[in-house]
């Protein structure tokens, strides 16, 4: 599939002091059916390509499986959703969204559908309820057409539905007051995301660029998976490498930019 760069920006990157290795060997975990489990045995069961941990800024365990490399960036399937909840309520902060506005202000094409009714709010909590083209809705069957619409060579032989995210958004309605409950649906991440693109004026890889990436001293490139209209798939599409996500964690943690987690690393 088709993909486009989140900048890492100029500056050079972010240190990531490291502790003795060795740190985490002994660790013992209970898994399921309360067995006791190496850390070892652990990451083999859950077939983990990458593992990284920090503790008060200090690098304390770092290793790699199945061929993947500090360098190589990893698909973070729905952390993603946080990310892009980050960019939100940090433009909301700033003044420049409205939460209490209804998605079809910034956005009207979405008007009429239970997306475009909610408020920007529900969809930053999940808080819509809605069917997709008058299908009974149900949460795997949503996610199996949602890639569908994003990469065709996953769409069944005979497939005719929407070839595009925003297509697939404008055929919600909806089954529900929003607000009144939580559901896990990828379409109010990528409905966020459109508001986001009309109220920066920026595609989401150069927002997140402009807001985080280019501010955390990432050490690579992050990449967002595009559909054909060049929207980014914003609930699940991103990748990037063990070691940036990781700086990431430490802004969220310390509250602010690079300079910011190194004043707050001994905390």
């Amino acid at each position: 599939m088709p993909s486009r760069r989140v900048w890492r920006g100029r500056g050079g990157p972010g240190d990531l002091p490291a502790s003795p290795p060795g740190a985490l060997d002994d660790l013992g975990v209970t898994g399921s059916y309360g067995r006791t489990l190496t850390l070892d045995q652990l990451l083999d069961e859950a077939e983990t390509d990458a593992l990284l941990v920090l503790h008060r800024g200090r690098l304390v365990h770092e290793e790699y499986r199945h061929g993947y490399e500090a360098h190589v960036p990893h698909f973070n399937a729905s952390a993603a959703k946080s990310y892009l909840g980050l960019l939100a309520a940090t433009l909301a902060h700033e003044g420049h969204l409205d939460r209490g506005a209804r998605v079809a202000r910034y956005v009207p094409e979405l008007s009429g559908t239970a997306f475009g009714d909610a408020q920007v709010d529900h969809l930053m909590h999940m808080g819509t309820r809605m069917s997709y083209a008058g299908r009974p809705y149900d949460k795997a069957l949503e996610a199996q057409r949602y890639f569908a619409v994003l990469a065709p060579r996953l769409r069944p032989y005979g497939y005719s539905g929407p070839a595009t995210i925003r297509e697939h958004l404008a055929t919600a309605r909806a089954t529900g007051e929003p607000g009144t409950e939580f559901r896990y649906e990828n379409g109010n991440v990528e409905a966020l995301a459109e508001v986001l693109r009309r109220v920066t004026g920026l595609s989401t890889s150069a927002l997140m660029s402009e807001m985080i990436w280019s501010r955390i001293g990432a050490e690579e490139d992050a990449y967002y998976l595009v559909d054909a209209d060049g929207a980014e798939a914003a609930c699940g599409g991103f990748s990037a490498t063990a070691r940036d996500v990781a700086r990431l964690g430490e802004l969220v943690r310390c509250g602010g930019p690079w300079a910011t987690v190194r004043s707050c690393r001994k905390r």
